[in-house]
């Protein structure tokens, strides 16, 4: 290649013009407006491409030829040098890079043009990463949606099924309209819908072998529903409201030492609300003449637990639902033993609800519950508060220590007549 000589040129000057592709001729002299002819070194050698290149300081046999994507060992070869790692400025003022691919650019654009490249590629694969993610997103989220709405569809028609199953038992109640849809609002997977059929092949027609219980609101037998035996209280059709209360209660709450409704049924005459079995009776039956009925005492261990048991269930009713509950007639025969002898507080018929606070009272249009375990300020007052169940527990405390009834009756000893009843509390 010519080239004229400027005014202050050195080969230092003009080998920075050139890059490191000329091969300088420090012993030729630049002379000013003189044109001299400047190697640029491109041949071949073993069908491989070569160029020349300008050692500096620092560089080494890899990083040139990593820069030049060039043969490693091919180039040391040609070069005659024995330690790739270290190459001197001083020693050679050329090198020849073998080149597998030939490159027509100085070495700085090749830089350029591998970082564009490089940033192409990296925009290319975010783009790629941000299509799949979209593409996965939109497929988790159309397959969530799906299942949802099959969900809700088949939710849909279990629930207009137990609807209609519902009005079908109803029909045979004389329940009024409004307390039938208050029933049927409470078909749900919380509580079962059993037909007036199974209802009375469960207790043999309401064989009276099968009794287990009696109270103010109906009798209580021992039944078994789809494989698994359950109390079944029967009521009479008079007594729609406490059966509607417990119904609405049961389905909502739910605790280990509470009786747990599995279902209800109507038919006939009569309203049934199905319970689980708690096998050991009433607390009452093991308290109160236990070896006549067939019971063992209690262990004072035992009693402990049962009164633990008794306590948190009344907890989770006070403070721990919304709205708060007041049962209203925690008695010994309100609270039922399970096989290991655990305690259930039950019957929920005459449950006071309170809106608000467990600790503002709410006015009650008439005084309900068991002499004996009433508290004097509700009898007094007519006021209903937690407080009234806590001084009905206190009595249960003392039944469970003394075996003693919660009211007796003192005897005349004049006649041996029965003549007036005493309560627990005041001895």
């Amino acid at each position: 290649m010519d080239y004229t000589v400027l005014n202050g040129d050195t080969w230092e000057k003009v080998s920075s013009k050139f890059g490191s592709f000329l091969v300088e001729k420090p012993d030729k002299s630049l002379i000013p407006s003189h044109v001299v002819t400047l190697d640029l070194v491109c041949g071949c050698s073993e069908s491989n491409d070569l160029v020349t290149y300008k050692v500096e300081a620092g560089d080494t046999l890899f990083t040139i030829c990593s820069r030049f994507k060039a043969d490693v060992d091919m180039t040391g070869k040609l070069n005659g040098l024995d330690n790739p790692d270290l190459i001197h400025a001083g020693d050679l003022q050329s090198l020849y890079v073998v080149f597998l691919k030939f490159i027509i650019s100085f070495p700085d654009p090749v830089v350029s043009t591998v970082k564009k490249s490089s940033k192409s590629r990296i925009h290319t694969t975010v783009g790629i990463l941000l299509a799949a993610f979209t593409i996965t997103l939109f497929t988790v989220a159309f397959v969530f949606w799906r299942r949802y709405k099959m969900k809700g569809t088949q939710s849909t028609k279990i629930y207009s099924r137990t609807v209609k199953c519902l009005h079908c038992y109803l029909d045979s109640c004389p329940l009024h309209t409004s307390e039938k849809s208050v029933v049927s609002s409470f078909s749900s997977d919380k509580a079962t819908v059993f037909s007036y059929n199974e209802v009375r092949d469960a207790t043999s027609n309401f064989s009276t072998s099968l009794k287990i219980g009696q109270g103010s609101y109906g009798s209580v037998y021992l039944g078994k529903l789809r494989g698994k035996n359950a109390a079944i209280k029967q009521m009479k059709n008079t007594k729609s409201k406490e059966f509607l209360s417990e119904l609405k209660i049961l389905c909502k709450v739910h605790h280990s030492n509470l009786i747990e409704l599995i279902g209800y049924a109507a038919g006939g005459d009569s309203l049934f609300l199905v319970y689980e079995y708690a096998q050991n009776g009433a607390l009452s039956d093991h308290l109160h003449w236990p070896s006549v009925k067939g019971k063992k005492p209690l262990a004072w261990t035992t009693r402990v637990q049962i009164a633990l048991d008794a306590a948190k269930g009344l907890e989770y009713i006070h403070q721990y639902t919304k709205p708060y509950y007041v049962h209203r007639d925690v008695k010994t025969s309100n609270i039922l033993l399970d096989s290991n002898f655990r305690a259930k507080i039950a019957d929920f018929g005459l449950v006071k609800l309170l809106e608000h606070s467990p600790e503002i009272a709410a006015a009650a249009s008439r005084i309900v519950g068991t002499f004996g375990y009433l508290a004097p300020e509700y009898v007094r007052d007519g006021c209903v508060t937690t407080k009234s169940d806590v001084y009905a527990f206190g009595v249960v405390l003392m039944e469970l220590i003394t075996g003693q009834q919660a009211l007796s009756r003192d005897a005349n000893p004049g006649n041996n007549l029965y003549t007036e009843h005493r309560s627990l509390v005041d001895y």
